[in-house]
């Protein structure tokens, strides 16, 4: 949908290199070896190919953003008595918050305006705005949740059913975030995984 997006990608597992890092060991080491690698066992290089793993679009530093929700009667009165410095309304309710630097500085081009990339969403967390929508996946529904690599981006494990993928089709797709400290973020690094979900997988009880 932009420019600048980056597409999930699938992982793969280097088996090779893993079997040649156990040879070295075993034929030029008295004592130590490399036999116990996880490339090596089935479930976890299972695991590590399925889905797809979600990249970060932008190089940024990300801080905790705590939000007070408010009543969206009297916005100016709500936000003085919090002392916050902004707010956002959100489906008839209001969002106050301080102003940390990364929540408008990543706006991008938009139509004929600009988009905010990152959305308060409440309970601190935030709409992070990717860039991209998936297509062709009906029946099926989309589970997203945290990367191992990144655990402190505090990423919000959800399912989106065809449903929700359909009102995501003029904004793109949103990974709910919740840092729980300052972490810093390249372009191109893991943030999220996402893997396909049968219909069957949200009935089961």
């Amino acid at each position: 949908m932009h420019p600048w997006a980056l597409l999930p990608q699938q992982k793969s597992v280097d088996l090779e290199s893993a079997k040649e890092r156990e040879r070295l060991y075993r034929d030029n080491f008295r004592y130590v070896r490399s036999a116990r690698q996880p490339e090596f066992c089935a479930p976890w290089v299972l695991g590590q190919r399925l889905g797809w793993r979600i990249c970060s679009p932008i190089d940024v530093t990300l801080t905790p953003l705590p939000q007070i929700e408010i009543s969206a009667d009297d916005v100016d009165a709500s936000v003085t008595a919090a002392g916050k410095a902004e707010v956002w309304l959100r489906s008839g309710t209001g969002l106050v918050m301080d102003r940390p630097p990364w929540l408008h500085l990543y706006q991008f081009r938009d139509g004929d305006g600009w988009g905010n990339m990152f959305i308060p969403n409440g309970q601190g967390s935030v709409e992070w705005r990717l860039g991209w929508l998936p297509e062709d996946y009906e029946p099926l529904s989309l589970m997203v949740f945290a990367s191992e690599e990144l655990p402190e981006l505090g990423v919000v494990t959800s399912v989106l059913t065809s449903a929700s993928l359909k009102r995501l089709a003029a904004t793109g797709f949103s990974l709910a975030i919740h840092p729980r400290t300052e972490v810093s973020i390249r372009r191109s690094q893991e943030i999220a995984r996402m893997v396909l979900l049968g219909p069957e997988s949200l009935r089961m009880s």
